[in-house]
């Protein structure tokens, strides 16, 4: 990429911003996220083409073509572009008009599949259990407050850090990343920390319990005592391994799970094969 810019820090902070407050907001079927593209990069079509309206209405036309990926930390994609269209701005016989939407529709995939394991299926499941850990007993307000506080703590900031970086380094930089493997090592260790935390939360604040005791003359047997014994928590992770069954294997919808459980803790409490 050029050496020279013409856009300012300030003015790349515009586009993320930008997009992170409209990426979703103004999505729609048909093209699902490039009308919050086209929101950010209005923010610079004065600077990349000042007086030449025809050329800051082509820039915006072109990113009207189809983008959907994980928009939070997957708007790194939105930073390249931004640096591919600055180049344009700055030469355009050496950059194609379509190279940025090229570039996107190559990149969405990969980054929604990355982010959406590192964001969606990890972070937020992590900041969930830290703060049910945290309430759960008690029912006290510091566990939401502690989410809120490490989700804006954390997110924006990723997502600026990634977004700011992305657009200084172009897609040579990106390309490095995506092909080097170290995304599969970095989901792979996001994956075995999110695991680790949510199996503790789980055991931690789940309980399962058996209420069958049977009777042999003076002999009294607690098969709850007796599971208790061949391993604590044992039927918590029964049911968590269950769950999961459900979830992954049979494509059972979560409301239907919750009314499943539901189901079986009333049967279960009235049979005593649950206390």
């Amino acid at each position: 990429m050029n050496s020279e810019r013409l856009l300012t820090r300030k003015d790349v902070f515009k586009v993320w911003f930008n997009w992170m407050w409209v990426y979703l907001s103004i999505q729609n079927m048909e093209r699902m996220q490039a009308p919050g593209v086209v929101r950010a990069m209005w923010t610079v079509k004065d600077k990349l083409y000042p007086g030449d309206k025809e050329s800051q209405q082509d820039l915006l036309i072109r990113h009207m073509e189809f983008f959907n990926t994980e928009p939070t930390w997957g708007g790194l994609i939105v930073g390249i572009a931004l640096a591919i269209e600055e180049e344009r701005a700055m030469n355009s016989d050496a950059v194609p008009a379509e190279l940025s939407s090229s570039i996107k529709t190559a990149l969405m995939g990969p980054c929604a599949g990355l982010f959406d394991s590192l964001y969606q299926s990890t972070l937020i499941p992590i900041l969930l259990a830290i703060g049910i850990g945290i309430s759960s007993e008690t029912g006290s307000v510091i566990g939401p407050l502690v989410y809120i506080v490490l989700y804006w703590a954390i997110v924006p900031t990723v997502s600026w850090f990634l977004f700011y970086n992305a657009y200084r380094l172009g897609i040579n930089g990106v390309q490095k990343i995506l092909v080097s493997g170290i995304k599969d090592k970095i989901i792979s260790a996001a994956n075995v920390v999110g695991l680790t935390v949510i199996g503790a939360v789980t055991a931690s604040t789940c309980t399962i319990s058996s209420g069958l005791v049977f009777s042999y003359g003076e002999m009294t047997v607690n098969v709850n005592d007796i599971i208790t014994g061949i391993q604590p928590k044992l039927l918590v992770l029964v049911g968590a391994f269950l769950t999961y069954w459900l979830l992954a294997k049979k494509r059972i919808s979560v409301n239907k799970i919750m009314l499943i459980m539901l189901l079986v803790s009333v049967v279960g409490y009235f049979t005593t094969i649950l206390a």
